[in-house]
């Protein structure tokens, strides 16, 4: 019952935007391969147990999908190119695009506080939500805790009981001085830009970035979903036993600015990372985003104390350099999928990845870029960093000790024989509690031992800051920042 796949999309109105030669040339030196793809995509899901993915691929001049295993496996229904699947987090750079097309029109301002929009922001410390902006929350520097995962209904008015309470939340650092990734900062912006307009997010995000870029395989409510193919999401079994589906669909829609709710095919996920090749404008040469609002937000903003996720944040996708190739993208996960979509203007690509088994979203990932990103555009993929490959640094652990805290996530650290332990419970992030060394890498830089420590995202965590002692006041778990209370 497994069907696999494939379709080549072109057209006059996508060959209507010429590409300088010269880039063309770079970014096609080794071709893409239809056939590999599909054999890359396959492979990975097999060999990871993924029930249903898909891979698109845009070269330049051509945006190639394919598709692999069940989008519902106990009803017989294969994965296809026009399938939706949950893309989690990756919804941030749909947000951050659609506050950029507002930016343009004069209606947001990335610079002014916050409150300027939404009067009645509030949180624990007074004094910090008068000065928090736009540009802050877009580049997860505003200082937020990550915020709760509540569920505040289905009506217009979630957005803002989610942001209401916020308020019993403390802050993690002070705006600007850190980084810290928020799902709550995210649902602030997408409130700022629903009070600046009187018009609900998900109109707002049809209207200034679905339509005008024609992502026709992209929804967020249940009622558009009914219209389309929809991949369930699945968890792996036990002990080989077969995966199993996850029996809730997704988040609320008090989060959908931060990936609660939209649904997507990786091929529309291509599309929105080519409206960055493009400066902002759409295959049919409508003009979704000034060149100026994609320079910012090509535009790194705070750089990252752990590093194997992103180096650098600009206002809404991650900074990094593979091979000293720039890429820019975003990743998510939500309970019934995950995401990632990579760009890079110097090769003119974009590639996307979704699977139905969230927890594995990031190793398909990563399979599938090992493979496909040397071959068929020469960037070369540091390999993903485990125990047995990082060298082991020299590190005093007194630093490290003690407790440190965000909303639903506790972290003690000890220190046994030397190394230095955590166990972490996340209930809010509806994570399994996990205990395991971090191996140290230098620069207050550790490797997980054990990679649930980061749900199998493979990355790296760190601490920084300085108390009156000495100790590290802030943890971050690969993007999620605590601070010390103990």
């Amino acid at each position: 019952m497994r069907r696999r796949d494939f379709v080549a999309t072109t057209g006059a109105a996508w060959a209507a935007l010429a590409t300088p030669p010269a880039v063309l040339r770079v970014s096609r030196r080794r071709g893409v391969d239809p056939a590999r793809l599909q054999a890359v995509l396959d492979g990975a899901a097999k060999a990871l147990g993924v029930v249903g993915a898909q891979l698109a691929v845009f070269d330049g001049t051509t945006l190639h999908e394919c598709a692999t295993g069940m989008a519902n496996r106990e009803r017989g229904l294969a994965a296809s190119t026009d399938t939706l699947f949950q893309i989690g987090s990756t919804t941030k750079v749909f947000n951050a695009s659609m506050i950029m097309a507002l930016v343009d029109r004069g209606v947001l301002d990335l610079d002014r506080p916050v409150r300027s929009y939404i009067t009645d922001f509030a949180l624990a410390e007074p004094e910090w939500a008068a000065r928090i902006t736009l540009r802050q929350l877009l580049s997860m520097s505003a200082g937020l805790d990550n915020g709760s995962y509540s569920d505040h209904g289905r009506g217009d008015d979630a957005l803002d009981r989610y942001v209401a309470a916020m308020v019993s939340i403390p802050n993690i650092f002070e705006p600007g001085t850190g980084f810290g990734y928020s799902n709550a900062g995210s649902n602030v912006a997408g409130l700022a830009a629903q009070r600046a307009t009187r018009r609900n997010w998900d109109a707002l995000l049809r209207d200034h970035l679905l339509r005008p870029l024609r992502l026709e395989r992209s929804a967020t409510f249940p009622e558009e979903l009914l219209f389309h193919s929809v991949s369930l999401g699945y968890r792996l079994g036990q002990q080989g036993a077969p995966p199993s589906r996850v029996p809730v669909w997704g988040l609320p829609r008090s989060m959908s600015p931060a990936g609660g709710t939209l649904c997507c095919s990786a091929g529309d996920l291509a599309r929105l990372g080519r409206l960055f090749l493009d400066d902002g404008v759409a295959p049919d040469g409508t003009r979704v985003l000034s060149a100026a609002a994609v320079r910012v937000m090509h535009t790194p903003q705070v750089t990252l104390p752990a590093r194997l996720t992103a180096e650098r944040w600009c206002c809404g996708p991650y900074w990094k350099r593979w091979g000293g190739v720039e890429l820019y993208g975003h990743s998510g996960t939500n309970s019934g999928g995950s995401s990632m979509l990579l760009w890079s203007p110097a090769k003119r690509m974009a590639i996307a990845t979704i699977a139905n088994v969230p927890n594995q979203g990031y190793p398909l990932a990563n399979r599938i870029f090992d493979a496909v990103l040397p071959e068929m555009f020469g960037i070369a993929k540091p390999k993903q960093a485990t125990p047995e490959t990082v060298t082991r640094a020299s590190f005093d652990p007194a630093r490290y000790l003690g407790r440190f805290e965000a909303h639903g996530s506790i972290l003690i650290f000890t220190a046994v024989d030397g190394k230095l332990m955590v166990q972490s419970t996340s209930p809010a992030a509806r994570n399994e509690p996990v205990a395991t060394e971090l191996i140290p890498l230098g620069d207050d830089r550790f490797l997980p031992a054990d990679p649930a420590m980061g749900g199998n995202r493979g990355w790296d965590v760190a601490f920084w800051g300085r108390d009156g002692a000495g100790r590290a006041t802030h943890f971050l778990n690969g993007v999620f920042a605590t601070r010390r209370t103990g």
